[in-house]
């Protein structure tokens, strides 16, 4: 397996509190990986992280080998379109409507695109989510899990090699789950490197290729989702069943 982001001692503070505290943790190339943990633990920093949104206060941050703080800003700028990052709570741009928010990304990072091109592409997001009468509405005339489609939508509108995800199912109905997880089936076929937190068992057990553990800001266990599955740790079996909420979906979903 070829890495493809890495995290070397990485520590993040909130005033004097660690949120992460000396996490190593291999992303590799092609693969999917969920990140479980109690609420609070850091999975979402973690994620933010890895994705180059906030530096570590310690430690560094891998892109193929390379340190995300010594890109070039051409280098960055690339790193940025061929990733796209669906957040915990959306974060659409609230004076612009939805299709101005989906629009955005491929009029910023497709300078070959034109107009009519971009329309077409945003038309067809739209439908891919049944979400094609509301373009014109802005993200507060939108329900929370209306809010959460289109930042999903906006995060794969450039067609990702890597996408980072954020508890993309609370407050979405199962046909939309159904319909998100085709098109990140879509992108995991491509080739797409998915690293995804969730408590969502059943969202886990369709699209994880590794598992990692988190608690209180340190990776207790990483690795493929069989043999995390079948740690020897307590405290990683007692959190996985915790997370999930049933002992007996852990045992068998996943």
């Amino acid at each position: 397996m070829e890495p493809l982001i890495e995290l070397q001692d990485v520590t993040v503070f909130s005033h004097d509190y660690a949120v992460l505290e000396s996490v190593n943790l291999t992303f590799y190339k092609g693969r999917s990986t969920v990140i479980m943990g109690p609420s609070g633990c850091g999975k979402s920093m973690l994620l933010k992280v890895a994705a180059g949104i906030i530096p570590p206060d310690q430690g560094r941050v891998l892109l193929e080998g390379r340190s995300l703080d010594r890109l070039s800003a051409r280098s960055l700028q690339a790193f940025r379109g061929q990733s796209g990052f669906v957040f915990q709570d959306a974060a659409l741009w609230a004076n612009k409507s939805i299709f101005e928010n989906l629009a955005l990304p491929l009029q910023y990072h497709c300078d070959r695109l034109d107009p009519a091109e971009v329309n077409a592409r945003v038309e067809s997001l739209l439908a891919a989510m049944s979400l094609g009468d509301s373009p014109a509405l802005r993200p507060d005339a939108l329900s929370a899990g209306e809010r959460k489609i289109v930042s999903f939508l906006r995060a794969v509108s450039l067609e990702p090699s890597l996408l980072f995800i954020d508890e993309p199912t609370p407050s979405i109905d199962h046909q939309m789950i159904a319909r998100m997880l085709r098109l990140i089936h879509d992108l995991h076929d491509r080739g797409c490197t998915i690293i995804a937190v969730t408590h969502d068992a059943h969202l886990t057990s369709l699209i994880a290729s590794d598992l990692v553990v988190l608690q209180a800001g340190r990776v207790l266990e990483a690795g493929p989702i069989a043999d995390v599955r079948r740690s020897p740790r307590p405290e990683v079996r007692e959190i996985l069943a915790q997370v999930l909420s049933d002992a007996a979906t852990y045992d068998t979903d996943i």
